[in-house]
């Protein structure tokens, strides 16, 4: 892969990372909302658990197109 599409996944692997971020924020103030009105959370966690195991996924999808840029300048 040449350097250009080496930085323009990683762009994209980067505005994936945050946009998972920004529901992983929303999906915790969802359980915080529904705590609130005395409703189970049960669904609304397991949710939130999936959302935050592909963000890690996601960070070291990230991690990795970064250091292999580093690595070719």
């Amino acid at each position: 892969m040449d350097h250009n599409a080496l930085q323009l996944r990683l762009q994209r692997a980067e505005e994936l990372v945050q946009r998972v971020e920004d529901n992983i924020a929303f999906q915790q103030q969802m359980i915080a909302t529904l705590k609130q009105g005395g409703h189970n959370v049960k669904a609304a966690t397991m949710f939130l658990r999936r959302l935050q195991a592909k963000q890690a996924k996601h960070v070291a999808d990230r991690d990795r197109l970064f250091k292999e840029l580093a690595n070719r300048s």
